[in-house]
This record gives C-alpha cells, structure tokens and sequence, in this order.
C-alpha cells in the first residue's frame, strides 16, 4: 500500500504540471517505504536520507517552476499560490533543520507522513485552478501568434 496514488488528485490541464505531479507522488512513496524499513530495523539510513534528499530538491524544484510559469503568464492569483508554497516550504525546512543539525530524522519521518493531506488538498483545490489557467492563456497565446 502507497502513502498516496496518483489518482487521488486531480489529473491537470497542463502536461508538466501532471507529470511533476506524479514524479514527487512516486517519490514520496519510495521515502515512505525507505521510512517503513528504516523503522523496522534502522539498517536503511543512507538509503533513507538520499531519497529525503531527492524528494526535497523535487519539491523546491516543482514550486519553483510553477512559480515560474505563474509569473510568465500572468496567473492573477500568484501571491496567494506562492504563499501556500512558502508555508509548505517553511515547515519543510524545519523539518530538515531538525534532521540535518540535530540528528532527528523522526521529525522528517513525520512531516513526509503529514505531507499527503496537504498535497492532495493543494493539488485538488490551487494547482488545478492554476493547470487551467495556464493551458488556456498558453493556448490563447500560441493561437494569437498564428
């Protein structure tokens, strides 16, 4: 069993937006299971720890770009789409401020245990009002310079 399915969030309007989607989903699940094994009988450590390292490069890297497309094409309610990055992102660097200088990996454990409510809330609620826009004002625009 998965920490979370693909099919639990909307499919969206924009291709690049869906396949990142899917990347940090099946990423996230192979933490959750490197987690499970860590649990268990804490021989995994390293494995664990550079999978957390991926996951938290795909997350920087994903907002990032939509933060990027947003600006790009003018997405009006950018501010309010950044700020639920930002706030992700804060508690994903307390976490990994708890793992990397004080050793506790547990605290890392549990965000990524926390973390699939807020994804699929974000995805369902910001990201595919947002995957709309952009595949209407991208196929607005490409139509406008024919």
């Amino acid at each position: 069993m998965a920490l979370l399915y693909a099919e639990q969030v909307e499919y969206m309007d924009l291709e690049e937006m869906q396949d990142t989607h899917e990347d940090e989903i099946k990423i996230l699940n192979e933490v959750e299971q490197l987690a499970v094994q860590y649990g268990m009988n804490k021989s995994n450590l390293s494995e664990l720890e550079a999978k957390l390292d991926e996951y938290i490069a795909h997350v920087r890297e994903h907002f990032s770009n939509e933060e990027v497309l947003m600006k790009k094409h003018h997405f009006p309610h950018f501010e309010m789409h950044k700020m639920a990055h930002d706030m992700f992102l804060m508690d994903l660097n307390y976490a990994i401020r708890q793992w990397k200088e004080f050793h506790d990996i547990d605290k890392m454990i549990n965000f990524v245990y926390k973390s699939p409510e807020w994804i699929v809330m974000h995805i369902n609620s910001v990201d595919a009002v947002t995957a709309r826009y952009l595949s209407q004002k991208i196929a607005h625009d490409e139509k406008a310079k024919q």
